[in-house]
């Protein structure tokens, strides 16, 4: 039996995936940043809504840290269910 199911790893997997991957996509936002240029950005876009306004400075900054996180999580989560089954396999054949 899969001991490690979606409903027990989720909580687990947002912390895990959402600061691992968040600071993933600060890496990609600020590095893109420094490659392509800052860009024509009439505001910096650290202000309220603004600061996840994909078209501001910051915001897509701030957008590539909750896409990768969000990414990395789902990762994290698939990858600990299907470890679940591989083990729940094994200790099945192993008990045979």
């Amino acid at each position: 039996m899969n001991k490690l199911t979606v409903v027990k790893t989720l909580p687990i997997a947002i912390i895990a995936g959402i600061t691992t991957g968040m600071g993933n996509g600060s890496v990609f936002g600020a590095a893109v940043m420094c490659a392509v240029g800052r860009g024509p950005y009439e505001s910096w876009g650290g202000w309220g809504m603004e600061a996840y306004d994909p078209g501001t400075f910051s915001g897509f900054v701030d957008a590539m840290m909750l896409l990768f996180g969000v990414a990395f999580a789902i990762i994290v989560t698939a990858a600990w269910v299907k470890h679940g089954t591989l083990e729940a396999a094994a200790t099945a054949k192993g008990a045979k």
